[in-house]
């Protein structure tokens, strides 16, 4: 009896000081409606924040977003019984430095995020300061402009471009600014230096406006370092006051117009166009005359004329020695055109030779003489043929001595024979 009233009571008091320690939360006093098992498991004591059930954002009204929701516990809170640190609202500082040292009134989250410090909206950021970020600036580091500033404190500069930029406005290499405004904006912009130039030329020059090739070339081109015009031209399409070296050179002699953009485009010398024919007075380029050099008809001293053709239609004005040698002593008609064309000397059609000379393409005469050597019978000699020269009949044939007002001479034999055969 006495051993079992002993065992009981070294039972109950073995089992007393287990029960108490079970009762013990490292964490003090929980919350209302909060036990262990909302952090704990019966795999593991640690919390896992990933899959635990406490809903920090309900109980700390402090949402864990971001970054907040992988760290452990211990990197905020000071001891496991979570009383510190005690929050203020969405004041960062309260757990992290403030890099700006007091610069800025905002709260942390205006720029950056709970993700990290880093990704933040410069662009954003600037935008409600006295200087937003455009072009080329929204791609370089905040201490490109900030060199001064330490720990990100990023005091106000100056937002005139000469206050960063004057190195490259004293030294600037198209053309000397120093009698220029300051105010780069009005020609500039963010982009790039040599982009996007908005320069108001016309305004500036009394009307000069800067067309093809001009928006092209330096200043310096057209300007002395004070920006005095080097030339004197009386509007933008007077070219020869600027150009009048490269007229002389292309064109010696001075017998070309020098209202260059009648041949010409502002935007290149080559590919001109001229106007022959209101150039010349008439002369139209035909034909073959279209793909030769100008110095076949031109003197290329002073592009003077050796010819004198009344029109485009004249060719044995310029091709004398060209008939000479075809046909010399021949009696062919000067009119090339009636046998050549425009085209080539080659390939002449002499088909008209019944309204010309002799209707060798009607009656008894028809498929007679295929050949001119047929009856001309000197290459070099085409004189001009009459029936007699073939007919030997003469004033001694009857037939003819019948014939009132017969006349035996050139080709007076077709007022009987009209179709070149005997006996019509």
């Amino acid at each position: 009896m006495r051993l079992t009233v002993f065992l009981a009571l070294v039972t109950v008091g073995l089992a007393r000081p287990a029960a108490v320690a079970a009762q013990q939360s490292p964490h003090g006093t929980l919350p209302e409606g909060v036990d262990c098992g909302d952090c704990h498991t019966a795999k593991s004591w640690k919390p896992d924040p990933a899959t635990m059930k406490f809903d920090h954002t309900r109980q700390t009204r402090f949402p864990l977003e971001g970054r907040h929701r992988g760290v452990a516990c211990r990197s905020c809170h000071l001891d496991l019984t979570f009383a510190d640190p005690v929050l203020r609202g969405a004041d960062c500082a309260t757990c992290h430095a403030d890099v700006h040292r007091g610069a800025y009134a905002e709260r942390c989250a205006e720029c950056h995020t709970t993700v990290r410090f880093t990704d933040m909206s410069t662009r954003n950021i600037h935008a409600r300061t006295t200087f937003p970020l455009t072009g080329a600036h929204l791609q370089i580091a905040c201490r490109a402009c900030h060199v001064d500033d330490r720990l990100g404190t990023f005091t106000p500069l100056d937002p005139q471009c000469l206050a960063c930029h004057q190195t490259d406005f004293a030294n600037a290499q198209s053309v000397s600014h120093a009698n220029f405004p300051t105010d780069c904006l009005r020609c500039h912009s963010t982009i790039a230096w040599t982009a996007n130039v908005r320069f108001d030329h016309p305004t500036v020059s009394g009307g000069f406006r800067l067309l093809g090739a001009h928006m092209r070339i330096r200043c310096s081109s057209c300007h002395g370092p004070d920006l005095e015009p080097l030339f004197q031209p009386a509007n933008d399409q007077d070219c020869f006051a600027c150009h009048e070296p490269d007229y002389t050179r292309v064109h010696p002699g001075g017998r070309f117009p020098t209202t260059c953009l009648s041949c010409h485009t502002v935007d290149t010398w080559g590919g001109a166009t001229f106007d022959h024919a209101a150039g010349s007075g008439g002369f139209r380029l035909l034909g073959a005359h279209l793909r030769i050099p100008c110095e076949s008809c031109h003197s290329p001293t002073d592009w003077s004329v050796p010819f004198t053709p009344s029109s485009d239609q004249d060719c044995i004005a310029c091709h004398s020695a060209d008939y000479d040698r075809e046909h010399a002593g021949s009696g062919f008609p000067t009119t090339c055109l009636t046998c050549h064309s425009i085209d080539t000397w080659g390939g002449a059609d002499f088909r008209d030779h019944d309204a010309q000379f002799f209707p060798i393409y009607s009656g008894s005469h028809q498929g007679r003489w295929r050949e001119c050597q047929d009856c001309h019978v000197q290459p070099d000699n085409f004189q001009v043929f009459s029936c007699t020269t073939c007919h030997t009949q003469g004033d001694t044939d009857p037939r003819h001595r019948e014939v009132r007002n017969y006349r035996y001479d050139s080709n007076a034999c077709y007022q009987c024979h009209p179709n070149g055969r005997g006996g019509d």
